[in-house]
């Protein structure tokens, strides 16, 4: 057999070769062909499966998609800012005499939560700190405007509805002249203040709260006399958080 394949002339053999090198290649060309498009088919098969009838969703609706639940509670990073005004009136609580005096507070709230939700119910919540410049115009017994800044610790509790009660509490500096010589011989003078409160969330991320709490106003006995102004705050605010 090998003696009779010897025999065929050398343009035959040639002739074989330019004929099954082309026919070799083009197999295959075919068969990878035919793998990618399997995995062509594999892949749309899938991200149909994870887009869902409607397509996948645009970069848009993912951002418009919210990360804040109020009925959850609020998350270590949760931001939020607002404003909440109201009426103070003075109230006998460290002396025996206080003076008469009414306040309208406005406090501008930067807050941001430091812990995530945590603790049993019913005081399962996260804390929250609060950076809050604040106005005060003074209506008796002189009409004066002064400002200041507080630094506040707030605990928001979880009740599994958009009601969301809270405490807060924290220390300032104000500077306003309350025009109270027999009580408060000072201009520039410390807070504290704090109370409950509670935001009802219209939206996700949009609230409207409210609020009463102590407020008192001394200058640390830096002069006398330092009787001090205490009130009573009566608070309506909006807030929103990111």
């Amino acid at each position: 057999m090998i003696n009779g394949l010897r025999r065929i002339p050398v343009c035959v053999w040639l002739a074989v070769f330019a004929i099954l090198s082309p026919a070799i290649s083009w197999a295959e060309t075919s068969q990878q062909t035919i793998e990618l498009g399997r995995e062509a088919e594999l892949i749309a098969i899938r991200t149909l499966a994870f887009a869902g009838p409607d397509g996948p969703p645009s970069s848009g609706e993912q951002r418009s998609r919210s990360t804040i639940r109020p009925e959850e509670g609020f998350q270590s990073g949760t931001w939020h800012l607002g404003v909440k005004a109201g009426g103070a009136d003075t109230v006998k609580i460290f002396a025996n005499r206080h003076p008469d005096i009414q306040l309208v507070p406005v406090f501008f709230q930067i807050g941001y939560t430091v812990t995530d939700v945590h603790g049993p119910f019913p005081v399962r919540g996260s804390l929250e700190v609060i950076f809050e410049p604040t106005l005060l115009f003074v209506a008796h017994p002189e009409t004066e405007v002064g400002g200041g800044a507080s630094l506040l610790f707030r605990y928001n509790f979880v009740t599994g509805t958009r009601w969301v009660p809270f405490f807060e509490v924290g220390v300032g500096i104000l500077d306003v002249d309350l025009n109270a010589p027999r009580d408060l011989n000072s201009r520039f003078n410390f807070s504290i203040l704090g109370g409950p409160g509670i935001n009802y969330f219209l939206t996700d991320h949009l609230a409207v709260l409210g609020q009463v709490g102590l407020h008192h106003i001394s200058n640390a006995h830096r002069k006398s006399p330092n009787v001090g102004v205490n009130s009573v705050m009566g608070l309506l605010g909006v807030s929103y958080y990111f």
